[in-house]
């Protein structure tokens, strides 16, 4: 019995020995997080710049970067942002939490108080972080955000549309994509509506036509807002070469600019692939047709990319190869990737890493760096091994 009442109050000393360690700390004041600045780590391999003959010309010193873009690119080391010029000088040391490429010679930036705003290509503030979203600049206006609404500023920062949108896109060839009231339409640069806000969603015009969406099916309007082509189809594309992909039902044709077909549904996959040509696939291959369905290259192919300078990727078996817009296979089938032609050149997987052709196919510059990206502005991004 003595031994019984010696387990009994054991356990409750130990029990409530248990329920004071539990128990809730002093407050020893607000914990203190370190700054936004050290949530990235500094990378292992940094990232510099090559020129096109293979020469690294700016060093590789920073952790992330963007391609150059008006002369410039966008580079971050450790946890801020900022941008070179192409000789590698920073004109804007990097002290942003975000940072985006230049654009009509404006580039935008994100403070670590969350407000947007702009800087110029002498690396001044131009426009001061004071909107709590903004796009880039297009045709000398960009959309910003501010009380939960969206217009348009001027490259002076002026506003140029007044802040009345839900939702709000750049402009192209004049016109820009809003929401209002819950439906899209396209303005032009006066803020007046060229298609009214009535669909669920309006794409940019092509070819003189603008696609839109209404209960889940597609249509064409004209530059009146006049509806040209039924909204009938299940999936659409814009208009190029004045014919448009469309499926009304399981698969996929080609109609022309009063929405007669030039090409039947019947492809399992359709699209425009530059230089004048589309591309198909059927029955697990695929060719590239014309407007009038014949074919410029036949139906022999696993995959098929769209031209880029006047060259496309196919894939025979596990390898990738190039065609011109003749049909002439340019280099046999024997990289394991590929990618599109970008200033004469294209990067391209082998068995020893990635590096660059041109466009007969020759190796130019040969795998040396851990990563690479596309050529833009005469300069390509490399990571560097060390």
């Amino acid at each position: 019995m003595t031994f019984r009442i010696f387990i009994g109050m054991l356990f409750i000393v130990l029990l409530f020995g248990a329920c004071q360690s539990d128990s809730p700390q002093q407050d020893d004041g607000p914990v203190t997080l370190p700054p936004e600045q050290e949530d990235y780590s500094e990378a292992n391999y940094k990232w510099g710049y090559i020129n096109k003959g293979g020469r690294l010309v700016i060093k590789a010193q920073y952790d992330d970067c963007r391609n150059f873009t008006e002369g410039f690119a966008v580079v971050r080391k450790k946890g801020q942002w900022g941008y070179i010029d192409k000789r590698g000088k920073e004109i804007v040391t990097p002290l942003y939490k975000a940072a985006w490429s230049f654009s009509d010679k404006l580039g935008r930036v994100l403070t670590y108080d969350n407000k947007m705003g702009y800087v110029n290509t002498a690396g001044e503030v131009a426009i001061e972080p004071q909107f709590e979203d903004a796009k880039d600049f297009s045709e000398g206006l960009a959309a910003i955000k501010k009380e939960e609404r969206l217009g348009y500023i001027n490259t002076k920062g002026e506003i140029a549309i007044p802040l009345q949108f839900e939702d709000a896109f750049g402009f192209k060839n004049g016109l820009a994509r809003v929401k209002k009231d819950g439906q899209y339409g396209l303005i032009n640069k006066k803020g007046k509506f060229v298609v009214e806000p009535k669909y669920d969603t309006v794409y940019g015009f092509s070819n003189g036509l603008s696609r839109v969406k209404k209960d889940n099916k597609y249509g064409y309007v004209d530059k009146a807002g006049k509806l040209v082509i039924p909204i009938q189809y299940q999936s659409a594309k814009d208009f190029n070469e004045e014919h448009a992909v469309v499926k009304e039902k399981i698969a996929f044709g080609l109609i022309d600019k009063k929405g007669n077909f030039s090409i039947p549904e019947k492809y399992d996959a359709l699209w425009y692939a530059n230089d004048g040509f589309w591309g198909a696939t059927i029955l697990g291959k695929s060719g590239f047709l014309r407007n009038d369905g014949k074919h410029l290259v036949p139906f022999k192919y696993n995959l098929l990319y769209s031209f880029s300078e006047g060259l496309a990727g196919y894939q025979n078996g596990d390898f990738w190869g190039y065609i011109d817009t003749s049909g002439t296979e340019v280099t046999p089938p024997h990289f394991g990737l590929i990618w599109d032609f970008k200033e004469g050149f294209a990067r391209v997987g082998y068995r020893e890493g990635i590096g660059f052709i041109n466009k007969v196919g020759d190796l130019i510059l040969p795998a040396e760096y851990l990563d690479v990206k596309d050529f833009s502005d005469g300069l390509a991004r490399v990571q560097v091994m060390r």
